[in-house]
């Protein structure tokens, strides 16, 4: 056991054993590294590359790797040389301390969504295009609400054919699919898709056809003055946590019995399969897919046909309560956006004589969760 002296930040004690290389951080904090770890992860430059790639090998090092020596660096760091090739790793006790991987740390490190409903959802998130599309500030924050929520307005779009792009663009990338780069949500004849026509959409995520689905979409209202129409969304993962406590049964056959649904025009024939609500490997819901329309006959077991459309509807009866579900009317120039892997949205029936015209496109979720990293680290806007 080695000790220096404490400052803030610092590792302050060292705990050699025979696998692993415990520590003490200046505030009580206790880690525990695996040796192989440790010299997996070396940050020198002939261990990775300075965009943080990595040169190293991991299969080349011994699986029985032991350090020569460990000492406490000076700045509260770890110097450590290795036994088999003298190899010499620093590391900083900030890195060691934001990587950490014991159960709680771990569970700590994993950014939790913030869950609602309709009573804890009164205000949706929003911003200001003005503001957004020119303060990295307002950006960022309005990028934050979409991670957190799973969804975000945006106020003063103005009403131009396509300007959602742009705001696509703010973030990342245009996802283009069959539709196009944009496609117009109004009422046509003969539709290839039920969106574009006046009746009510129940709540639904876009494209579960696709393998992968699109994980953004924005809709743009350009016209407003019909009666109805006003817009529904509903989070997902809320409606699957209360499923989960009190429908567990329903909930296990939801999250493990996949479903094929499909998409066909003249043009275009999708289909994809999974289960309803998707798991992460700790059980954590991380993904909901539901769309009545587009879904294609079950195609399951005799005896799990009956207990699986109890689960089915209880599932969209849910979707569809007051209690989850939150309503507001879009007017001209406003945006909406919705993770759509989480959050499910629909419409009420409008008079068909109306004027109602929105544009939508779809997005990934990863682009937008790249530009909120660069933004928290403090990079400006291009110009």
């Amino acid at each position: 056991m080695t000790t220096q002296h404490s400052l803030p930040g610092a590792v302050t004690e060292l705990h050699r054993r025979q696998q692993d290389l415990g520590m003490s951080w200046a505030d009580g904090h206790l880690g525990a590294f695996r040796y192989i770890w440790l010299r997996d992860n070396c940050p020198c430059s002939d261990c990775r590359h300075s965009n943080g790639q990595r040169i190293l090998d991991t299969a080349s090092i011994p699986r029985d790797i032991s350090p020569k020596s460990i000492a406490l660096a000076e700045d509260g760091g770890v110097d450590i040389v290795w036994a088999y090739d003298s190899h010499a790793s620093r590391f900083s006790a900030g890195w060691l301390r934001g990587h950490s991987y014991s159960d709680k740390e771990r569970e700590n490190q994993r950014r939790q969504p913030r869950l609602w409903n309709a009573e804890g959802l009164r205000s949706l998130p929003e911003g200001s295009y003005t503001m957004v599309s020119t303060s990295s500030a307002s950006l960022r924050a309005w990028l934050t609400m979409v991670s957190d929520y799973g969804i975000a307005i945006l106020r003063g779009v103005p009403c131009v054919s396509g300007r959602l792009t742009d705001v696509v663009e703010l973030f990342g990338y245009v996802r283009e699919t069959n539709f196009g780069r944009y496609f117009d949500v109004r009422t046509m004849v003969d539709p290839n898709d039920i969106a574009y026509t006046s009746l009510a959409l129940s709540a639904h995520t876009d494209n579960p056809y696709r393998d992968p689905v699109p994980t953004l979409q924005l809709l743009h209202c350009l016209s407003s003055d019909d009666i109805g129409g006003d817009t529904t969304v509903v989070d997902g993962f809320c409606v699957a946590e209360a499923l989960r406590v009190g429908e567990p049964g329903k909930f296990q056959l939801l999250t493990t019995v996949p479903v094929r649904f499909h998409y066909q025009d003249k043009d275009c024939y999708l289909e994809a399969e999974s289960t309803l609500i998707q798991l992460s490997p700790q059980g954590q819901v991380v993904g909901v897919k539901f769309n009545n329309a587009s879904g294609d006959p079950f195609c399951l077991d005799y005896d799990l046909m009956e207990p699986f459309y109890d689960a089915y509807q209880t599932f969209a009866s849910m979707l569809e309560s007051p209690e989850f579900q939150v309503r507001f009317k879009l007017d001209p120039g406003d945006l909406y956006i919705v993770d759509n892997t989480r959050v499910l949205h629909g419409r009420t029936k409008f008079s068909s004589g109306g004027k109602r015209h929105l544009q939508g496109c779809y997005a990934d979720r990863d682009a937008l969760l790249s530009r909120l990293r660069v933004l928290s680290i403090g990079e400006v806007i291009p110009s």
